[in-house]
């Protein structure tokens, strides 16, 4: 399987060889046990989504009995939004990964000799990743939180583009 980047058109890549980005099996098969390496890290680390929210941390044991010291509130608040967006860092830093290992394995056997269950699997990780986004957009003021203008959407794509 080739690259070709001398094509035109929108995708061409001017100043860059066609060798530059032509497959090589061994290059991507050390990509991919990089890759995989990582993720085997990962699920082992204190950073595993699911190991960041096994043992939570409860309000009371910030001291201050219910909301009778108002900084404890706010401490537990804080802790409770560091942990769930480090959930959810650790969830799409995973999904990332692994995306990027199935593409590693079409871009060797191509997209019509991926089973189902893998396409699935891509299907689902970007919609994850696609909903973390627009999140974090309207989090950041980038896209409205109702539905507004496509104007402001575009330009809020833009910024990953």
């Amino acid at each position: 399987m080739e690259a070709y980047v001398d094509g035109g058109g929108s995708y061409a890549m001017r100043g860059m060889s066609a060798a530059a980005v032509r497959y090589n099996a061994e290059t991507m098969t050390d990509l991919k046990q990089g890759i995989d390496a990582i993720i085997d890290q990962l699920v082992a680390s204190e950073a595993d989504k699911g190991r960041v929210e096994a043992d939570p941390v409860q309000r009371s044991q910030f001291g201050g009995g219910g909301a009778g010291w108002s900084e404890a509130n706010g401490v537990y608040t804080s802790y409770s939004t560091v942990v769930g967006k480090l959930t959810e860092l650790s969830g799409l830093l995973r999904d990332c990964l692994e995306g990027l290992s199935i593409a590693v394995v079409v871009s060797r056997d191509g997209f019509q000799e991926m089973d189902d269950d893998v396409k699935q699997k891509m299907i689902n990780i970007h919609q994850r990743t696609d909903e973390a986004k627009t999140k974090a957009d309207r989090e950041a003021g980038r896209v409205p939180t109702s539905e507004g203008s496509q104007e402001a959407a575009s330009e809020g794509d833009s910024a990953y583009s």
